[in-house]
């Protein structure tokens, strides 16, 4: 098995200075398996072979999730409890969402909604709900930190400097939604940034203190306890069910192989730096597998919101008022200048369309044309917003009217659905619907009208060139940008 220094549950709040470890259960196959010469097997052998490996994994997840008692009861608790929502759909096998709370632009206050393939990060000055939904395969990760303190002391000292250092923006959240086992990278940036964000608040609040002094305060009275600050990451999990293929059981495995190798790497840097925060990955909910299954092969977690201010989560649907997202304009000071802009209301936030196209167009586009789609690109999450950032950005990239879109068009609904999808036997009602509106959006656009370019070429008799057929590279191209209008409208920015 794997190590891993993750705490688990939220036992970790009354027991600072306890660590769980985090075994993740890996099966080694040539262990179980002799193959003496795979090529002499037919394929029907090898996908028996794969399936049975997939099982034995499954079972030792499914084993070692049940067997933590904190773990499986937050899980529990997550899935369950949430059934007493208001606002909440109807279930059926497609929907499975009946304890799901509906979120909209005008019920849960200010929020942030995460696509297929994206990230965010916020405090609670800029958003009250991070929020991600139609999950089937794909798993949502959510981190929520907050600074502690590594000592046996008096409660009402504790609380003291624990509110010294989380109040206002002394905490953050990042919720990402998940569509392949390979973001090792993309998770351990976002957990290096939760752990940079509270050094820094550390550094700027001792910067009166003497250098000796910095991250220890000793009690008074009793100079042989040296407090410690100590950044909790609680982390959740959800995601996934027993599909046929073991698409699911891939993205669980990735992710807390992920979480079991980045905390690896922070013991390791804290044993040779006493004197720095302490990071306490906490593993608080991992409703994934067969906890995620309603025992009819569907998953009962598609959505997840975190609430930033709490560090809470439940399970969540997007969706929109009884009155549809609507455009207006409205007046906004950009640069000291007043300045009239169009605003769209809506909980799913600004250009979805726009969003949902990145994801089809590194399918259809990857094919080595594009200097923007090499191997880096495959597999980053997109960040649509950061701490301590006022906008909402949509990063450039390439897509262009093209056959496949046409093709897929022009099929029925049941076959545009088995072409489409990675789990087309659960997939919700309106999802062809969606994947309809994305590629009608791909064929009436492009890229060089959507993005606005940095640079813009003169030639000898000083014209410009706006370059439309130049050679796309993405960085030529400025994001977009959309700050926030009232609640939740969007507002794009130049």
């Amino acid at each position: 098995s794997t190590g891993s220094a993750s705490d688990t549950a939220d036992s970790a709040d009354s027991k600072d200075d306890y660590d769980y470890y985090l075994c993740l259960p890996t099966l080694d196959s040539s262990s179980t398996m002799t193959v003496d010469d795979p090529d002499n097997h037919d394929a029907a052998w090898h996908q028996r072979s794969r399936t049975t490996r997939q099982l034995q994994h499954l079972f030792e997840l499914d084993l070692y999730l049940s067997s933590v008692p904190q773990l499986a009861a937050s899980t529990r608790q997550l899935l369950q409890s949430s059934s007493s929502s208001t606002n909440s759909t109807a279930n059926n096998h497609h929907n499975n969402s009946n304890n799901h709370k509906v979120i909209t632009s005008s019920n849960s206050g200010r929020l942030i909604n995460v696509l297929q393939g994206e990230m965010a990060h916020c405090t609670p000055s800029q958003a009250d709900v991070l929020v991600s939904d139609d999950a089937t395969t794909c798993h949502i990760l959510g981190l929520w930190s907050h600074l502690g303190l590594d000592y046996s002391s008096s409660t009402a000292r504790r609380d003291q400097m624990q509110q010294q250092h989380n109040g206002g923006d002394g905490k953050l959240a990042t919720v990402a939604h998940i569509d392949s086992p390979d973001y090792e990278d993309c998770i351990r940036d976002a957990v290096d940034l939760h752990y940079r964000y509270h050094s820094s608040q550390l550094s700027s609040s001792s910067s009166s203190s003497s250098k000796q002094q910095q991250h220890q305060t000793r009690l008074n009275g009793d100079d042989s306890t040296i407090i410690l600050p100590v950044i909790k990451l609680s982390i959740h999990l959800m995601g996934g069910y027993n599909d046929n293929d073991g698409t699911s059981h891939e993205i669980t495995q990735g992710v807390l192989r992920a979480l079991s190798n980045i905390s690896d790497g922070y013991i390791n840097r804290q044993q040779h730096h006493h004197h720095q925060p302490r990071l306490q990955m906490i593993l608080q909910t991992c409703a994934v597998s067969s906890s995620n299954d309603n025992g009819s092969g569907c998953p009962i977690g598609r959505g997840l919101a975190l609430d930033v201010s709490s560090g809470k989560v439940y399970l969540a649907e997007v969706g929109e008022d009884d009155v549809e997202s609507s455009s207006s304009s409205s007046s906004l000071l950009l640069d000291n200048s007043t300045t009239v802009v169009t605003t769209s209301t809506s909980a799913k936030g600004p250009d979805c369309l726009l969003r949902q196209a990145r994801l089809w167009a590194s399918f259809i586009f990857n094919n080595g044309e594009n200097d923007s789609n090499d191997d880096d690109s495959k597999r980053r999450l997109q960040i649509i917003h950061h701490p301590n950032d006022e906008y909402m950005y949509i990063s450039p990239f390439y897509f262009a009217s093209h056959p496949f879109p046409h093709r897929m068009l022009a099929l029925n609904d049941a076959l545009l659905l088995q072409y489409t999808s990675s789990s087309p036997e659960v997939e919700k009602d309106n999802f062809v619907r969606c994947v309809r509106e994305t590629f009608r959006y791909m064929n009436g656009t492009s890229c060089f009208h959507v993005f606005k370019k940095k640079k813009v070429n003169e030639d000898d008799d000083g014209e410009k060139d706006v370059g439309l057929d130049d050679w796309w590279d993405d960085e030529d191209y400025s994001p977009r940008r959309y700050r926030r209008v009232g609640l939740n409208g969007w507002a794009a920015v130049a």
